[in-house]
């Protein structure tokens, strides 16, 4: 656009100064030719409100050329409601002499106007444009605000937004709801918001918030309301800090979503999962969940025990990391295999709990996701050494079962025995019976009663070899005393104890003849019982001998409480006492006693002849060891 020019005010001088070179003053014919490049609409109507001038935006916004509108009545143009609201806006100017706007359906469909009316110098102004893009955008703006009010009804959340230097507090419709309030009716303040809230969640909320405001982070946090007709519920709290230029904090503007429901179900949840993780963590098994590339994402507390470790220590770990390498390389096969074949994989595994080897079984198995496929694995390892201990006995106690009935059955349990002599005649006075066990087979072996006495015993099945042994004694001839080794079990066992009582009366003269030798440990450890069976015997007339004097400590109650005849002084006195002096001061004791208990002696272990003789001089009665013979088999009559 030309300028007008400037005027010199050079004193005396009222000539124009020279102009730039392009410059020229503005006409008034070159009005019309700039208000038609406005993109304004421009309506000069006279005192009759008929147009007087339009220019060419206004001709094309009223729909015509305009040549055919000069002279009309504009609001002729536009629908019968808009122009009567356009021409009463008119008159309205008139009357105010001032301006009035309007904001109206255009000539053409689907267009929008706005006008502005003012009188000038008797003649009315209408100024036209064209708001057909702001009206569409508004009414897309109050739609979506419909929307969202109705979207905030529907999954229950409002909205607010705090400006920071005003302190006021806005609300949603929906959140005035949410507190059970009608729309307006919230203070508008934050003072109002915070007395709303749960006095104990009051300081935990405000923290949040101002941190927020410090850092211009994100906050999201739960919180409890008290609605106004006095229900509490639980509200989630997300939003954001709008910072201004000078980047202080402007506004806060969050969403509060009512999760009550979903609170109650959490707080169910979460008392069912601490039921399950106690349960987890008190469970003997250890279980442990990882993902598919073999890093720990939570185990139990007896994983942790077994490891040395706390069992959160191990998030985040890897197998190997935690095992040898042959444990943990079997361990992510089986969990590679477990997801990829999507069956439970069964192995064992040998671990080392407070410094002991122990056993475990294995069970393991994919987790999967929502859509069926797996996602991690999880591994339960089950402690089975005492159980595999359990088996084992009983396996070995079959298999001792069978060989030791089998010989029994088939006549290859066998009789051996050892001379007793008298020291004083050297004569054979009677015999202690050993038995021995020949294996099957065509390559027959004799077992020695160290070789199956200790599982009989350990196994519950010396009773019958005890029974097998009484009978065979009673067939003896008359010329041979028996003397019959009693274990401590047989001895302890009410059926054993009648049966052998059964088969003393069935022969009594035999019986009459038979010397039963019980340990002093065995007498020690079941006194009751030694002298149950020692009263029993004893009125079928068989006698009782004490095995292994000496070794324990209650001898002389056995002495008194056991109707004994002899006693045998153990071999671990007798083998050394040519060498010992102790030895010697411990069999001369045994002896005395015996004599003042008008006891039999029987030294066992005599192996040569200067024992032999010591024996002798010492006083003793009797002895046997493999000096005065060897355990050779006896086959009765």
């Amino acid at each position: 656009m030309a300028r007008a020019p400037r005027r010199a005010e050079a004193s005396g001088s009222t000539a124009l100064q020279d102009e730039p070179e392009g410059w020229r003053a503005l006409s008034p014919e070159d009005l019309p030719g700039l208000l038609d490049q406005l993109s304004y609409g421009i309506v000069v109507l006279g005192p009759d409100g008929r147009c007087r001038y339009l220019n060419d935006p206004a001709a094309t916004m009223l729909g015509g050329p305009a040549a055919r509108l000069l002279g009309s009545e504009v609001w002729a143009e536009f629908p019968e409601a808009v122009g009567l609201r356009l021409r009463l806006a008119c008159q309205e100017a008139t009357s105010l002499g001032g301006s009035v706007r309007l904001v109206e359906e255009g000539a053409k469909l689907g267009t929008w106007l706005e006008s502005r009316v003012f009188p000038h110098d008797g003649d009315l102004v209408l100024v036209f444009r064209d708001v057909t893009h702001e009206q569409v955008a508004h009414d897309e703006l109050v739609e979506y605000v419909n929307r969202i009010s109705e979207a905030e009804r529907i999954v229950r959340f409002g909205v607010w937004e705090w400006e920071v230097a005003r302190g006021r507090v806005r609300w949603s419709d929906e959140l005035h709801r949410i507190y059970g309030l009608g729309p307006g009716e919230f203070g508008g303040t934050v003072e109002a918001f915070m007395e709303h809230l749960h006095p104990e969640d009051r300081e935990r909320v405000w923290a949040n918030i101002s941190r927020s405001l410090e850092t211009l982070e994100p906050f999201v946090f739960e919180e409890r309301i008290t609605r106004a007709d006095g229900e509490e519920r639980v509200l989630l709290s997300q939003g954001r800090v709008f910072a201004g230029s000078d980047g202080a904090p402007q506004a806060l503007v969050g969403v509060c979503h009512d999760v009550t429901d979903r609170a109650k179900v959490e707080r169910a949840l979460g008392a069912s999962e601490r039921r399950m993780r106690a349960i987890i963590d008190n469970t003997p098994s250890l279980i442990a969940v990882k993902d598919l590339s073999g890093r720990y994402l939570m185990s139990n507390a007896e994983y942790g025990r077994v490891l040395g470790m706390v069992a959160d220590d191990m998030v985040g770990m890897h197998c190997s990391d935690l095992f040898p390498p042959e444990i943990a390389e079997a361990q992510r096969a089986n969990d590679r295999r477990a997801a990829s074949e999507g069956e439970p994989v069964y192995d064992e595994a040998a671990l080392e709990r407070d410094g002991t080897a122990r056993t475990y079984v294995t069970t393991t198995f994919a987790l999967p996701d929502n859509d069926g496929f797996p996602v991690e694995t999880c591994t339960i390892a089950t402690d089975v050494t005492e159980r595999r201990e359990r088996e084992s006995e009983r396996r070995e106690r079959e298999q001792w079962a069978d060989r030791i009935g089998s010989a029994l059955d088939d006549d290859r349990m066998l009789v051996f025995a050892q001379p007793i002599v008298d020291l004083n005649t050297g004569g054979h006075v009677s015999s202690e019976l050993l038995v021995r066990m020949r294996t099957p087979g065509d390559r027959a072996e004799v077992l020695t009663p160290d070789r199956f006495l200790v599982a009989a015993e350990r196994f519950g099945l010396v009773q019958l070899i005890d029974i097998w042994m009484v009978r065979r004694a009673l067939t003896l001839p008359p010329s041979l005393v028996p003397q019959v080794n009693l274990s401590a079990i047989t001895m302890c066992d009410p059926n054993a104890r009648r049966e052998i009582i059964a088969l003393l009366v069935s022969a009594p003269q035999a019986a009459s003849r038979i010397v039963f030798e019980i340990t002093e440990t065995a007498a020690a450890q079941h006194l009751d019982a030694a002298r149950a069976f020692a009263q029993d015997v004893d009125r079928l007339g068989c006698r009782l001998a004490l095995d292994d004097f000496g070794t324990g400590f209650g001898s002389f109650t056995y002495l008194r409480a056991l109707p004994l005849s002899y006693i045998k002084i153990d071999l671990s006195f007798v083998r050394g006492l040519v060498e010992s002096l102790d030895d010697r001061r411990v069999v001369q004791s045994i002896i005395g006693i015996a004599e003042q208990f008008d006891l039999t002696t029987i030294a066992e272990g005599v192996e040569d002849h200067a024992t032999l003789e010591l024996l002798r001089e010492l006083g003793a009665n009797y002895a046997q060891g493999f000096h005065l013979g060897r355990p050779a088999p006896l086959q009765p009559n």
